[in-house]
């Protein structure tokens, strides 16, 4: 899966400061938390992120090719 330039920003953000929150990525990249949903739903979805409430978005530390090899083990 390809990542666009602002996905790849978020997860350099998330790698620097995790766990960190929606609120505060978009800050980081001045933008409304409302812009940045899709992207982190995303990322969430693929497996780059995770989510946990009241802590907030943290990288789960695995690539393209092991998220790619996870899901066809399974």
């Amino acid at each position: 899966m390809e990542l666009n330039k602002r996905q790849e920003q978020i997860l350099q953000i998330v790698k620097d400061y995790g766990p960190i929150t929606g609120e505060s990525i978009a800050e980081k990249l001045n933008l409304t938390r409302a812009t940045l949903r899709p992207d982190l739903a995303i990322l969430t979805m693929a497996g780059y992120l995770e989510a946990r409430p009241r802590v907030g978005y943290f990288y789960t530390g695995k690539t393209g090719t092991q998220l790619f090899a996870d899901k066809i083990k399974k």
